[in-house]
This record gives C-alpha cells, sequence and structure tokens, in this order.
C-alpha cells in the first residue's frame, strides 16, 4: 500500500464515518399470499430505468439483482436497467400491474408487501414482488419522460425514495408525493430519453492553503485554463464547523473565480486531516456535521463539495452513510458531491457509494515516493490501469477525471534529504530541460515527475473520459512559458 502526497503534506491518521443500509435478504411470503401471476404473452419491457424527480437519482438494484434498491446513482449502468413484465398486456398503461425484473433475473419486492425496504431479491411473482404503474398527469399510454408512481398491490404503498434519493428506497408511501414520483426512460418508441451528460472535458485544480492566502493567487491562477478549483483543505473545528480560510480570503477568490465562470469547492479532509474530521462522522453527530457543510458552501457562495477522505481502514460502512446524507443535502441545491479517489484505498469504499458521485477524481500517482526506492510515480500505464479499474466498477465514462501530478520525487542527494518531495516548478529551476523528460538521474539524485510530452499523452486519455485533475495548481511555473504543465494540459485539450 501506498501513499497519497496529500497525506504526507498534512497529518497522518484516518476518517471514519457510518453506512449506507446493507442489502435486504427477502422474506419468506406467507402461505395466504396469492398465487402466482401469470402475464399476457406481451414481451417484456427491457431497458427500462427510473430516476427520482426530486433528487435526480437512478433507482439501482445492488449487485444488479440479489439486494438492496438504492437511489444513489447519477448514470444509467447496468445495476440501473430493469425489465418490466406488463402483466395486462398490449402498451403500457397507466395502472397496469407489472413485475420489475433485475438483471440477475430477480424480481423486486416489498416485504409484506410494502412499508418496508424494497430489495430485488425474489424468484417469486406472486403479491409482494407486484407493482401497479401510474402515471402523474392520469391515464393513458406511459412514454420515456413520463412521471410514474409504482404502487405495491397488496397494501397500496408507494415506492418511496427518502430525500428524493441517496439512499435505500422504501415501499412505504401513502401517497404518489415528491419522494415518490420517478421518471421513467428507456421504453422503446414513443416519448423522449433523457439527454446525455453535457458537463463537457474537466479541468480540476487543487490549491492549498498553505501557500499564502488564496486573495494571492487570483492574479497567478489561470482560470482560463480551468472549469473547476478544489481549495484544500477544509477542516472541523472542536464543534464540526468548518474551517479553511477567512471568510474575506475566499470571497476574493471565489468572487474572480466566478468572473471567469470557473467554480470552487471546498475540499474536505486530504490526507491525514481526518482527526479533523473523523469525529464528527459518527452517529448522533453526522445529520449536523452534513448541514454544517452545506452551510459553509452556502455562505461562501461556493459550488460544490469535493471529499477527500484517504484512510480506508476508517471508512467502511460510516463513510457510505455519511456521503448518502450530504448528497441528499446537496443535491436539492445543485451542489454537486465529489470525491478524491485511488485504487490503493478503494476497499474502504462501497461501489454503491462510489457510483453515486457526480463525479470521481482519480489520484493516479504515488506509485512509488518518499516511502519507497527510486522508480517512476506517475506513469502512462498506471493511468490506464485505473481509469480501467474504475471503469470495472461500474463508474460512468464521463464521470472519470484523471489526476495528474505537478510535482515529483526525489532519491539520494536531496538537498540533504535521502529522498524528498519536489515541485515541477523547483525541478525545472535546477534543471531546466527537465520538461523533456520524466526522468532525471543527475549529482547523485534520481528524480520522477511528470514533463511536458506525458502531461499531454494523459491529457488526451483524459479527454476520452471526464477530463484532467491537477495536484497541485502552486508546483506549476507560469502559463507563460512554454514549459507550464497547465499550458500543456490546455493545449492538448483544443
Amino acid at each position: 500500500m501506498f501513499h497519497s502526497s496529500r497525506s504526507k503534506l498534512f497529518l497522518g491518521a484516518t476518517c471514519a464515518v457510518l453506512s449506507l443500509t446493507s442489502a435486504c435478504a427477502p422474506e419468506a411470503e406467507p402461505t395466504s399470499a396469492p398465487a402466482p401471476v401469470t402475464s399476457s404473452a406481451a414481451p417484456l419491457l427491457s431497458g427500462v430505468s427510473f430516476k427520482t424527480v426530486l433528487g435526480g437519482r437512478y433507482l439501482g438494484a445492488q449487485n444488479n439483482g440479489g439486494g438492496a434498491v438504492n437511489a444513489t446513482a447519477t448514470a444509467v449502468q447496468a445495476w440501473e436497467q430493469f425489465a418490466l413484465d406488463d402483466i395486462n398486456g398490449g402498451a403500457l398503461q397507466s395502472g397496469d400491474q407489472i413485475f420489475i425484473q433485475a438483471g440477475t433475473g430477480q424480481y423486486f419486492q416489498a416485504a409484506n408487501g410494502g412499508g418496508s425496504s424494497l430489495n430485488a431479491a425474489s424468484t417469486n411473482r406472486q403479491g409482494w414482488e407486484t407493482f401497479r404503474i401510474v402515471k402523474q398527469s392520469g391515464s393513458g399510454t406511459i412514454v420515456n419522460g413520463d412521471v410514474v408512481g409504482l404502487q405495491t398491490v397488496t397494501t397500496g404503498h408507494w415506492v418511496s425514495a427518502a430525500n428524493g434519493g441517496g439512499g435505500t428506497v422504501f415501499a412505504y408511501g401513502g401517497a404518489l408525493g415528491d419522494w415518490e414520483k420517478l421518471t421513467i426512460s428507456g421504453l422503446s418508441g414513443g416519448g423522449t430519453t433523457p439527454p446525455p451528460s453535457t458537463s463537457g472535458t474537466r479541468v480540476i485544480g487543487y490549491l492549498p492553503n498553505w501557500n499564502g492566502s488564496y486573495a494571492s493567487w487570483v492574479g497567478k491562477v489561470d482560470f482560463s485554463k480551468l472549469t473547476h478549483v478544489n481549495l484544500a483543505f477544509a477542516l472541523g473545528d472542536s464543534n464540526g464547523n468548518l474551517q479553511l480560510a477567512s471568510s474575506a480570503d475566499l470571497a476574493t477568490f471565489v468572487n474572480a473565480a466566478h468572473a471567469k465562470g470557473v467554480k470552487v469547492f471546498p475540499s474536505l479532509c486530504g490526507g491525514g486531516g481526518d482527526p479533523y474530521i473523523t469525529p464528527f462522522y459518527q452517529p448522533g453527530r453526522v445529520d449536523a456535521f452534513v448541514d454544517h457543510i452545506i452551510n459553509y458552501v452556502v455562505a461562501n457562495n461556493m459550488d460544490g463539495i469535493d471529499v477527500d477522505v484517504e484512510a480506508p481502514d476508517r471508512m467502511g460502512a460510516a463513510y457510505d452513510t455519511f456521503i448518502a446524507k450530504l448528497i441528499a443535502k446537496a443535491r436539492p441545491r445543485g451542489l454537486p458531491v465529489t470525491a478524491a479517489v485511488a485504487q490503493w484505498m478503494q476497499y474502504g469504499m462501497s461501489d454503491t457509494t462510489l457510483r453515486s458521485f457526480d463525479f470521481i477524481t482519480i489520484m493516479s500517482y504515488d506509485n512509488t515516493g518518499t516511502w519507497t526506492g527510486a522508480g517512476e510515480h506517475s506513469s502512462y500505464a498506471q493511468a490506464q490501469a485505473a481509469i480501467n479499474f474504475y471503469a470495472s466498477k461500474g463508474v460512468a465514462r464521463e464521470r472519470m477525471v484523471l489526476g495528474v501530478p505537478f510535482y515529483g520525487y526525489c532519491w539520494g542527494n536531496c538537498n540533504g534529504k535521502s529522498s524528498d518531495y519536489v515541485l515541477y516548478k523547483d525541478l525545472l529551476a535546477k534543471y531546466p530541460t527537465a520538461a523533456n523528460s520524466d526522468w532525471i538521474s543527475a549529482n547523485g539524485a534520481q528524480y520522477s515527475y511528470n514533463g511536458l510530452a506525458t502531461m499531454r499523452s494523459k491529457t488526451a486519455l483524459g479527454k476520452q473520459y471526464g477530463g484532467i485533475m491537477i495536484w497541485e495548481l502552486s508546483g506549476d511555473v507560469a502559463t507563460t512559458s512554454d514549459q507550464s504543465l497547465l499550458r500543456a494540459i490546455d493545449g492538448a485539450l483544443r
């Protein structure tokens, strides 16, 4: 296991947190349940998805069937596509009774006929698995884009995504209210499907608060070459209120960024910052902490929330619940929630939570460092492998942002140290031709970093996905220089 550079730039422990509801095992239906229902000869309507109207989250069957139904995904993958068996036959009409089948062939089930959590783990086709699909607008054929509700036939409960999405789905709604409204898509013929993502290629730069005030960076950051800036790192005080910079300092930077069309997020925690975050994720405190985060972002006119917890042994179920609660509060306000992730720490986060973020930034660096011997710390092959890993986790292509380093490592004769972290601009000042390579061996020292050619190649790769993330902006030379890494990224995107 290796550690992010942020771990070594900050403190060093780990972040702990709460949990999403785990998969629900189906209960046995009582012997008095209705006899199995036989559908008509109408074919299955496959590839159908349901998106919550309030929170904009897709219903998903955990593990593609066999577990809980949740409403956390922001894009349609395999787990969010279902087959509808229209028991009434013919065109799908408001009021028709249906079975909903996940990819594994297992059916949605409202245990006890309703009033409890929903699962996609049943092999039965009986009363508890039967739902009535109803259009909000009344009777008629259901087409793509219609707002519908799903009602249990045995008890009359409505399928409900609490807070409009972000967690487990229940069958306990008493009416077709906001939490119960779903937009249907994927039907063949008629209507319109939701448009594809138009978020474009992101260029996200982290900017730490230990290299001068944010106001002092307004004239140094080239906003024209960025879409987002993540301010690092926001930590909790003794009461869980976020601390990052003064309100005036933040206002100066945020206003300058907004004037150039750039979004600004606070980045929570950071590698090693978890002692200042962990206590507030705990049960009994997490809801208040989420409120503190939302209030802080709104008060400082920021545009979203980045979560950079790098403590896998203290994440787990607690982290999952924290993220679900944060998304549930942020989404209705139009605030994206993102995460910095890395393969080495991914075991601390459920795949459901991973797929619930608006996008992720993949920390594809630190393969070697001060804790290892000399070697490439951020190769192109490593970037490819990282993207493939997250694609295998079901993360949508456009939601994967490739992280690149504006720093490197030294081993050997490193200014009196045997190894050290070194910014690209400092390396360039010492070795003026460093931009033309990824490796220097000179004066008894060895350096690994990313030069211009590799940065352009990685940008071309990131352009095929959700863009490029940079750790961190203060490591570069001014973009007026043709040796600037940010300038190289910008040029490769054009």
